[in-house]
């Protein structure tokens, strides 16, 4: 699902992939989205959603990877070496923030 915050025009200002207070929820198909996206003028605000979109899936490949290896589909130590020292990294860091503190919403969490 997607989110659009809208001008008084109604055309499309922002977007977001969560529910967000001001934006109403719409098709990630929509054919306005799409006009949106391919508009040149939006290009630094679609490079920002682009890039907060990569830095989301990295927590997502993170759960996933999670869930592989509890389910014994692969072992940590099949992971290449720099990718084990930053997932142990991440986890130590995570850690040392404390449970009460989520880097991510509640709803983006992987439910798997």
């Amino acid at each position: 699902m997607i989110y659009v915050k809208r001008k008084t025009d109604q055309s499309i200002e922002d977007l977001q992939f969560s529910p967000t207070p001001g934006y109403e929820e719409s098709s990630l198909f929509s054919p306005e989205i799409k006009a949106f996206v391919e508009n040149t003028q939006n290009e630094t605000l679609i490079r920002q959603l682009l890039n907060q979109l990569d830095m989301d899936m990295v927590r997502v490949i993170e759960d996933v990877i999670d869930v592989m290896i509890d389910k014994d589909l692969i072992r940590f130590t099949d992971l290449p070496e720099p990718v084990q020292n930053k997932l142990i990294f991440k986890r130590s860091i995570r850690n040392a923030m404390g449970p009460g503190i989520s880097l991510i919403e509640d709803e983006d969490v992987l439910n798997l």
